[in-house]
């Protein structure tokens, strides 16, 4: 018996043969640039690729059937006339288009003004009351008080920034101090205590809120001591007290010095500014301690003026 193994280990061969498509690829894909290839190059086509004719194209092609003018190809089709065909288009087009359409009216004139030649020196109109050469007239004499720059603000808005400055940092001083009238002019309208002496000239305390630099002035100036105790030395080598009058300005800083040093103790989460402009309104609502202050000055001073020694002329 014959064995096996011519018939088991045949050797077998597989062939290979590419498809159509894959041939004409190989073949017409080169891998470098001939100059001497005459192989006709076309673009090619698939599902990606647009195949139908341009808009202005199809556009030209429907009004050549139709009889209407066809749109110029080379130049493409003017925006205006797409415009025109969709009044959807038309209505949400921006407005420098629609200006451009024709038959629309402009908004605006895009014509140059007319630059008239300068006048000579001699034929500038001169205006009563603006000397020769001046642009605007002389201000009038005296100046106003703000017209001067350090002096633009309220007397008592610089004196309160000054009072409140630290370290000579004056530009943080001014921002504490705009914060502070801000505050003011959002807070309510102060109630009145009859038990207080507000100061007579102030304005209603309803209309506080309205003027913040007339609500800082009210509170200061009614806190404000009218008097000072001055110690002297008197008869025995005792020292006397003694009262004596305080200028406008004097009085003022008195007040403030109290107003801060009462804000001071307040709730230390709140900032300067809130806990000046809390102060301020407890000063004007007769609750802030800057009121006991002043009251015991008055009656150091009602006491003392036995001391007070007048001249017989």
């Amino acid at each position: 018996m014959p064995p096996l193994r011519n018939m088991l280990l045949r050797p077998h061969s597989i062939g290979i043969t590419p498809l159509p498509h894959v041939q004409l690829m190989l073949r017409s894909r080169r891998l470098f640039a001939s100059k001497s290839s005459t192989t006709p190059t076309s673009p090619p086509t698939g599902p990606t690729r647009d195949v139908l004719p341009h808009v202005s194209e199809e556009a030209a092609a429907t009004a050549k059937i139709t009889g209407e003018t066809p749109p110029e190809i080379d130049q493409g089709t003017p925006i205006s006339e797409v415009l025109q065909r969709d009044p959807k288009a038309m209505k949400n087009a921006p407005t420098i288009i629609k200006n451009e359409i024709p038959g629309s009216k402009r908004q605006y004139s895009t014509v140059n003004a007319p630059v008239e030649p300068p006048k000579p020196i001699d034929e500038v109109i001169v205006h009563a009351g603006i000397p020769h050469g001046a642009k605007f007239p002389l201000p009038d004499l005296p100046l106003p008080s703000t017209a001067h720059l350090r002096r633009r603000y309220a007397p008592i808005v610089e004196q309160v920034t000054n009072l409140i400055m630290r370290d000579g940092k004056k530009a943080s001083a001014q921002s504490t101090m705009t914060e502070v009238l801000a505050i003011l002019r959002t807070k309510p309208a102060p109630k009145e205590n009859p038990r207080i002496p507000i100061i007579p000239t102030a304005p209603p305390l309803a209309s506080l809120p309205s003027d913040p630099v007339a609500y800082l002035q009210t509170a200061i100036d009614s806190v404000a001591p009218l008097l000072k105790i001055k110690q002297v030395k008197g008869s025995g080598g005792f020292r006397e007290s003694l009262p004596m009058p305080l200028p406008l300005r004097q009085r003022r800083r008195k007040a403030v010095t109290w107003i801060i040093e009462a804000a001071d103790k307040r709730k230390v989460r709140m900032g300067l500014a809130e806990r000046l402009a809390e102060e301020i309104v407890a000063v004007v609502e007769g609750k802030s301690t800057a009121w006991d202050k002043r009251l015991q000055v008055h009656r150091t001073a009602v006491a003392a003026r036995a001391n007070v020694k007048v001249k017989v002329m």
